[in-house]
């Protein structure tokens, strides 16, 4: 189910698993544009956490151009504490094949460090998901 579209990004839900995921367009992407994606996945992630207490996230940034450092670093002090605080221990990554994309989930990685969210990267949707909802029933048990 789709829940956000603009025309850098599409933000949907996936009951099954369950996860939010964001397919991130080809693309150059303002600032203000990457912010306004992340708010909404945030609180999309909290209105559906209450119903669904092992959500996770899944993101396709394969299509994304590099990240500012400013709005790395916004990610880090307003964006993943919240995301923690709902509840988000798990992400999904596919994996990047450019070195530019290498280095900046390096970077996005760093920023996690010292939280209870946990990322892995993947080379297919399949294993991805695969991983979400193995993760989940791990803490479930």
């Amino acid at each position: 189910m789709i829940l956000y579209e603009s025309d850098s990004a599409i933000l949907s839900f996936d009951s099954s698993i369950p996860c939010l995921e964001l397919i991130v367009k080809e693309g150059f992407r303002t600032s203000k544009e990457f912010k306004k994606c992340y708010k909404i996945a945030l609180e999309k992630f909290i209105e559906l956490k209450q119903q669904y207490s092992q959500l996770g996230i899944f993101v396709d940034a394969r299509n994304m151009s590099k990240i500012k450092a400013s709005d790395m670093d916004w990610l880090a002090e307003k964006i993943f504490p919240r995301f923690e605080e709902a509840g988000l221990t798990k992400k999904a990554f596919l994996y990047f094949d450019s070195e530019s994309g290498k280095t900046m989930l390096t970077k996005y990685k760093d920023k996690l460090i010292g939280t209870k969210i946990v990322l892995n990267e993947f080379k297919s949707f399949k294993e991805a998901r695969g991983w979400l909802k193995e993760y989940r029933r791990e803490d479930v048990e």
